[in-house]
């Protein structure tokens, strides 16, 4: 994310404390010093705020992430409009498929997965809720990404670049805009191994008002997702399950 100068310092090294403990688990206030290249110091004084708030906790003598950010994950959740109804949408893909079924909204230019869950068939995947990644290379980030402001689009392809996952990932400009003009026209998105080699699956955006409010996905082997199963049975599934999710959220919102 490109970083603004008119920033906080030292709460930027805060960050980077909370986010080394995220990735390599529990560790003392001499391992955090020496990996971080922060003073002993300076790290304490940050660990004895995080623990007196409660969001780190002590672990066989060093510090670890603690429950309370728990509290307010699960706040932002609850708090984003698709979440609640997407839920059982989701697991009802899952079930009916046998595939990984998943849904993404969209922050700060990123995909953000919110919510997932595995089919008897799926794939096992390393994603948590919460995990973020690029728009341009996968299916459900292309869903969102084919329905933001054009303005919103053009930033994003010039400022954040388009990174190729693997050999498959568009990276050329023109490109990509001429897919997602057809990813609106069609009313669907699809990834063909473009962040994961191996793995094809296909997103539909929830349009609310003709704002995108996220997407759901179907996400399977390559070999899994073939011929016609993968050209017309899934994209019918999912932009069903997503037309569905569009229905129930507009009559949640008019309280018919």
């Amino acid at each position: 994310m490109p970083k603004r100068h008119n920033v906080l310092k030292s709460a930027d090294k805060l960050f980077v404390i909370l986010e080394h403990l995220k990735s390599n688990g529990a560790k003392t206030v001499t391992e955090l010093s020496n990996e971080l290249d922060i003073p002993k110091s300076t790290v304490q004084v940050y660990l004895n705020t995080l623990y007196d708030n409660q969001f780190v906790a002590k672990s066989n003598g060093g510090y670890e992430i603690g429950l309370r950010f728990l509290e307010f994950g699960m706040y932002s959740l609850w708090n984003e409009p698709i979440f609640p109804q997407v839920k059982s949408k989701v697991e009802e893909l899952a079930d009916s498929t046998g595939e990984l079924a998943a849904c993404f909204v969209e922050e700060q230019c990123e995909a953000i997965y919110v919510y997932g869950t595995e089919g008897e068939r799926s794939i096992r995947t390393d994603l948590s809720v919460g995990d973020r990644s690029p728009l341009h290379c996968t299916a459900s980030g292309k869903a969102i990404l084919a329905h933001l402001p054009e303005d919103r689009i053009q930033w994003i392809v010039e400022e954040r670049g388009l990174e190729a996952k693997t050999e498959n990932t568009i990276t050329d400009p023109d490109e990509l805009l001429d897919e997602l003009a057809e990813i609106r026209d069609r009313g669907y998105a699809i990834s063909n191994q473009e962040s994961v080699e191996g793995m094809r699956a296909v997103a539909a955006p929830v349009l609310l008002d003709s704002t995108v409010a996220g997407s759901v996905s179907l996400a399977g082997p390559a070999n899994r997702f073939v011929g016609e199963r993968f050209e017309e049975e899934i994209p019918e599934t999912v932009t069903g399950a997503a037309n569905e999710l569009e229905l129930k959220l507009t009559y949640s919102q008019s309280g018919i």
